[in-house]
């Protein structure tokens, strides 16, 4: 069965058009475009009318793509920026209008479950049930635009999620104005996200033994700083680690970089140079308050999700995870 995942994101807009089935799933098209469709609404609390127009045009490709295979349905879903713009409703109509696309607008909650159905499809070898599944006792998170997705996994328990107002466009926003960032800059921004985090510790807690596993854009950016991938890579980044030294490594080149510097970095995808030192201070502080060396890496988040997710609705079943 052809099915399309549309990921509507604070920063990025993603397409995925895959073949979907009970054992099987084969990636038919993805597609990505930075759209910065929350540019300045932690500010303004409305989408712009110029972060609308990137976003109504990005969607209007998609559509095009979304006619060439034929999907037998399309799930398009929205995040942190269309949860909080006050112009939402305008927005989801316009795009209703311009692309006929239908936009459900999801609590961060629900972006966490759906972004965990994709993780698991990605990292558990062997099916979920398998005793060695890094997904049976684990910490993930999903570091967006404009908010952190943490996960909690435990073997045959509901997984708790908490939604953090820890998003790479908004913290930039607010606390990056110059190029490169001063130094007081980045303390600043720092012990923002220090404090957003130890204000949820309480309902984080994290045994020594569990996975410590991380995905969406910042993540794997970051992977592939690490990598220094001169064309991104899925199966390299997949199920790959990345270690808190070499991520205190990245984030110290980053904050004495010039966005021009940063576009020189192998792996740091063109569109991200501004955000992804926020994006990268927010993976730090979680390991360090945690208390985690190394992170394990999944390609794959909520735009499969939304795939696998839609697959099961429409089939009544449960999909397997491996």
């Amino acid at each position: 069965m052809i099915l399309a995942g549309i990921d509507i994101g604070t920063n990025t807009l993603r397409l995925l058009i895959a073949e979907a089935g009970p054992y099987s799933f084969h990636e038919i098209y993805a597609g990505r475009t930075i759209t910065r469709l929350g540019q300045y609404l932690a500010r303004t609390g409305c989408v712009s009318r110029e972060a609308e127009e990137r976003s109504v045009s990005a969607l209007l490709d998609f559509t095009e793509q979304i006619r060439r295979f034929s999907p037998y349905r399309v799930s398009a879903i929205g995040t942190s920026a269309l949860r909080l713009a006050s112009n939402s409703s305008s927005f989801l109509q316009k795009v209703k209008d311009r692309t006929d696309l239908d936009i459900t607008v999801i609590s961060g909650e629900e972006e966490a479950r759906l972004t965990l159905m994709g993780v698991t499809r990605a990292v558990a070898a062997g099916g979920a049930q398998n005793r060695n599944n890094p997904l049976n006792t684990a910490m993930v998170i999903d570091i967006g635009g404009g908010s952190t997705e943490i996960i909690m996994t435990r073997s045959h328990e509901t997984p708790a999620v908490v939604s953090l107002p820890l998003g790479a466009v908004y913290l930039t926003e607010r606390f990056i104005h110059h190029d490169p960032p001063s130094r007081e800059e980045i303390d600043m921004l720092r012990q923002s996200v220090v404090e957003v985090i130890e204000s949820r510790a309480g309902m984080l807690k994290p045994g020594a033994s569990r996975a410590f596993i991380g995905t969406a854009g910042t993540i794997t950016t970051l992977v592939a700083i690490d990598q220094k991938l001169v064309v991104y890579d899925p199966a390299r980044i997949n199920r790959s680690v990345l270690t808190r030294e070499a991520l205190d490594d990245i984030v110290q080149r980053l904050g004495a970089s010039t966005l021009a510097e940063r576009g020189m970095i192998r792996g740091l995808e063109k569109g991200r140079e501004d955000i992804i030192l926020a994006g990268a201070v927010v993976a730090q502080e979680i390991m360090r308050k945690f208390g985690y060396m190394s992170m394990l890496v999944s390609d794959w988040g909520l735009r499969e999700g939304i795939i696998l997710d839609l697959y099961q609705k429409l089939n009544n079943t449960e999909v397997p995870a491996g």
